[in-house]
């Protein structure tokens, strides 16, 4: 919620870092980091140390530096010191995951120490930056001013196929002239293919190829669903123009076709990509007809498709068909690892992973932070949260070095894949910490995403088991209502953010601690969207869907939905009835849907919702 955000951004008013006279400290959500100078000439043997869980003493040449009590407590058998580049370095971890308002308590700080500095180096970089940007423009106007002299602008030809020149003008493909280019100064070469890199300079700011956000100082490309969804809008437009100009099977349209999918992949428009593959236009037939190099980037598309779909099995097969197509990669062998990881096929996971680092070690291209990610959910899988969480933290370090200054998507999911091993091994306040980082972290890369919703119902899930109610219940309610608006809807994450509602508005322990006068009726909107969908998208009826018809009716029919509950209930007991194939015996919930269907009927005469 906004007032969580704000809680925790503004840290309760706690300092993030801090200076004393002899030391300086800064803290993130679960552990300190102490730094105390060491004088000249002395090393390891001149440092005492002595943390305790309430308190730490620390000498240094047999001088005081630190003696007091902490302003919490810390697990003081996981507290550590080194010496770094002539620092004494200590890493305090927090027994339970807080902000503090302090270090040590009576701690006197000195003030503005540093800042002044900070300030002075970062108007030096400005400057400088300015000073270069000018020189820049001066030395390109004069590049210009010496290529216009000595070179002749190319005269058009009129002589080009109408085709050709319709799709340079939409920046779909590009003919370049070759002596021109070679002639021309590096810097002035204007970059119009929609393939290359997307610069953009104001005050020094770069975007990536993909567009999507500013590079860092290695060059990876960061997220902001804002650019994300400028660069969707123009490849939409280009494919329509293309399309409408040139043909479905023209090269051009094919080009815009799959980097519109690139972007639609992304931002979980997945409905759209398989009606475009496989609906009455068959991208997929056409990119056969039109070549290999297009069918196979069609099916690597569709794999990805029906991954984040659910239909696994679909997934893994077109991956062995694009590994068929062109060969074994680390790359592949990750999205078959993670494939098989979500089929429950935890061994041969293994296998991919393994093989994709070992490949990574004898150059192969590949992502070690992804293949570190997917060990530590086998890892999870088999019931070795230690270790899952242990890999999944190397996995963080990784792509938070690989994306330092920027933000990505990529971040959030480490944070939400440590929080479930954390969850697991019953830490929930650091937990809950993970799982408030990969909100964040989505909130910002991606907007309203499934990975979003996700990330919000484990936030809810955490905060519950904490104890803080309230807050489960407007995250579980936020998280229903962005599930309601996907176009892929996660059927089990819906029933177990339904059951988790029921709970906190009708358990005896939940209902008592609920800051809402608001009851169910605040989730009819959400229920009815998504009962509308699945009978718009004719999604087939399954246990799932059963469940929800049953439990989402449950939840409405107390708020005053009298009518769509019923109805809803009816779906459900068609459903209970008509199969046969259930491991378990359905009369009962039949009963049940009955007993509620009397209930919505004999009071739909007190004027509830239809």
């Amino acid at each position: 919620s906004n007032t969580e955000q704000r809680r925790i951004m503004s840290v309760g008013g706690a300092r993030k870092k801090a200076r004393t006279s002899l030391y300086s400290w800064e803290q993130s959500y679960d552990e300190f980091l102490l730094r105390v100078e060491l004088p000249a000439g002395m090393g390891g043997k001149q440092v005492c140390s002595n943390i305790l869980h309430r308190s730490m003493t620390l000498a240094i040449g047999g001088k005081s530096i630190i003696k007091g009590k902490f302003c919490g407590m810390v697990d003081a058998d996981e507290c550590t010191w080194s010496i770094e580049d002539g620092f004494v370095e200590v890493i305090l971890i927090k027994s339970n995951a807080s902000w503090w308002p302090g270090l040590i308590e009576g701690e006197v700080y000195v003030p503005g120490v540093g800042n002044e500095d900070r300030k002075k180096k970062k108007r030096q970089q400005q400057q400088q930056t300015v000073k270069k940007e000018a020189e820049g423009k001066r030395t390109q106007k004069q590049e210009l001013t010496q290529v216009r002299a000595t070179q002749k602008r190319p005269a058009r030809s009129h002589n080009a196929p109408k085709q050709q020149r319709t799709a340079e003008r939409i920046g779909v493909t590009k003919a370049p002239q070759q002596q021109q280019q070679q002639q021309q100064p590096q810097k002035m070469k204007k970059k119009k293919n929609q393939e290359d890199r997307y610069v953009t300079s104001t005050g020094g700011t770069v975007f990536g190829k993909k567009g999507h956000g500013v590079t860092n100082d290695k060059g990876n490309e960061g997220e902001i669903i804002t650019n994300i969804l400028q660069i969707e809008a123009k490849w939409q437009a280009a494919f329509d123009e293309s399309k409408k100009r040139l043909g479905l099977d023209h090269p051009a349209t094919l080009e815009a076709a799959f980097q519109l999918m690139d972007q639609w992949i992304g931002n979980y428009r997945l409905s759209r990509i398989d009606n475009l593959l496989k609906g009455p236009e068959n991208l997929m037939a056409v990119s056969k007809k039109a070549g290999k190099q297009f069918y196979i980037r069609a099916v690597q598309m569709l794999a990805f498709c029906r991954w984040k779909q659910f239909r696994f099995r679909e997934s893994l097969n077109l991956f062995y068909e694009f590994q068929d197509l062109v060969g074994k990669s680390a790359i592949l062998l990750e999205n078959m690892g993670h494939t098989h990881n979500s089929l429950g096929e935890t061994e041969k996971a293994e296998q991919c992973f393994e093989e994709a680092l070992d490949r990574l070690s004898k150059g192969d291209k590949g992502n070690k932070g992804g293949l570190l990610m997917g060990l530590g959910v086998v890892k999870k899988g088999r019931g070795d949260f230690k270790g899952s969480a242990r890999l999944l933290y190397q996995a963080l370090k990784f792509y938070s070095g690989e994306y330092k200054g920027v933000m990505h998507s990529i971040i959030g999911k480490c944070h939400s894949a440590i929080g479930r091993s954390l969850e697991a091994l019953g830490e929930h306040y650091k937990a809950e910490h993970h799982f408030y980082e990969s909100v964040r972290n989505f909130w910002l890369t991606c907007g309203y995403s499934p990975l979003t919703g996700n990330a919000i119902k484990k936030l809810a899930d955490a905060k519950r088991t904490l104890g803080h109610f309230s807050d489960a219940q407007q995250l579980y309610k936020q998280s229903l209502q962005l599930h309601s608006n996907f176009d892929t809807m996660d059927m089990r994450a819906i029933v177990d953010i339904i059951y988790a509602l029921q709970q906190l508005h009708y358990g005896k322990r939940e209902r008592t601690k609920l800051e809402t006068e608001a009851g169910s009726e605040q989730y009819i909107d959400s229920v009815r969207r998504i009962r509308d969908r699945i009978r718009k998208q004719k999604i087939k009826v399954d246990d799932n869907i059963a469940v929800f018809y049953k439990i989402g009716a449950e939840l409405i029919i107390t708020g005053g939905a009298w009518d769509l509950g019923a109805a809803m209930l009816r779906d459900a007991i068609s459903y209970f009835e008509g199969t046969v194939n259930h491991q378990v015996d359905c009369s009962n919930l039949v009963r049940q849907c009955k007993d509620l269907i009397k209930v919505a009927e004999n009071s739909r005469k007190g004027g509830g919702i239809s």
